[in-house]
């Protein structure tokens, strides 16, 4: 068995998301983000994509990381989770990758009995560690927030 990522920069740091939930990348320069009011900080609005409303998650405060300015580099990767297209910025898309099994370890109980069961496992490709997160696990709490204030 193999996992393919969209691998991703946040500062420094390397994150992969399964292939399988991206439904695509998009330049976030193109878009405007409407702001929601009253929602939970990590969300940073939402955008109208082909005539859709989509949600858009800030993965910088999701992850206690110093703010920073969408720049050129930056992207929307849309996920399938939910049962709805979300996306989330990131500093930039580095890469696709396929690690075979032996190269991800399983991710730490200490980080699993955190609020931080999003982190499935760390993947491991010659120098590089890429910390692998679950689409369905990270946004899970903010995105109930949204779906409590739109049933209210």
């Amino acid at each position: 068995m193999s996992i393919q990522l969209v691998v991703f920069a946040l500062d420094d740091e390397e994150y992969g998301i399964d292939v399988s939930a991206v439904n695509g990348i998009l330049r976030a320069k193109k878009f405007k983000i409407q702001t929601l009011p009253g929602t939970d900080e990590a969300v940073e609005g939402m955008i109208n994509l082909r005539g859709n409303i989509n949600y858009i998650f800030n993965l910088r405060t999701k992850f206690n990381l110093m703010e920073k300015g969408i720049s050129e580099e930056s992207k929307f990767i849309m996920l399938n989770v939910n049962g709805s297209t979300t996306g989330c910025i990131v500093d930039e898309v580095t890469d696709i990758v396929k690690l075979d099994d032996n190269a991800v370890q399983p991710a730490p109980d200490f980080i699993n009995t955190c609020n931080s069961n999003y982190i499935t496992g760390i993947g491991k490709q010659e120098d590089r560690m890429i910390i692998i997160l679950d689409p369905e696990k990270i946004f899970a709490v903010e995105f109930n927030t949204i779906q409590d204030n739109a049933a209210n």
